[in-house]
């Protein structure tokens, strides 16, 4: 296994490494390598996309074997799922603080939110829906497109 120099890395991997084992899992080469590529990525990760860099080092491993493991990640809450649109499903490594997404819909960008910056979204939504919200993911274009696009649509 390789170093890491954050020490946050470090903790993470070996919390992915122990859950996996305590539960029974075995610790394969194929699940190192897709848990290692989305933890070095730090964004969000399409299956394929995962994939594609998996295939880097282990030429043989298929799409298949990548969404079974992403599939088990998930479950076992080490990766969370992201649906960012009626298609677009990323993956990345669970964070502790929640966080919420701001997709642009013409470069595909996406930025990460906070609780904090929703401002009174949450207990908007708790008080006045009853609704109790655990992401938030808001669709329009960030401000390079905006900016190169000409004016907004209403």
């Amino acid at each position: 296994m390789r170093r890491y120099c954050n020490k946050f890395a470090i903790s993470m991997t070996h919390h992915a490494f122990r859950t996996l084992q305590e539960l029974g899992y075995r610790l394969t080469p194929q699940r190192t390598l897709v848990w290692d590529v989305l933890r070095q990525s730090g964004t969000h990760m399409s299956a394929e996309d995962v994939c594609a860099q998996v295939q880097r080092q282990f030429p043989h491993v298929n799409i298949s074997t990548v969404y079974r493991t992403l599939e088990l990640l998930v479950e076992l809450r080490l990766v969370k799922e992201t649906r960012l649109g009626p298609t677009r499903r990323f993956f990345e490594v669970e964070e502790e603080v929640p966080h919420h997404h701001l997709v642009c819909d013409t470069c595909g960008g996406v930025t990460h939110l906070h609780d904090e910056d929703l401002g009174g979204l949450n207990a908007a939504l708790a008080s006045g829906q009853g609704f109790a919200s655990r992401e938030v993911t808001v669709f329009g274009r960030c401000r390079t497109c905006a900016d190169t696009s000409g004016p907004k649509e209403s």
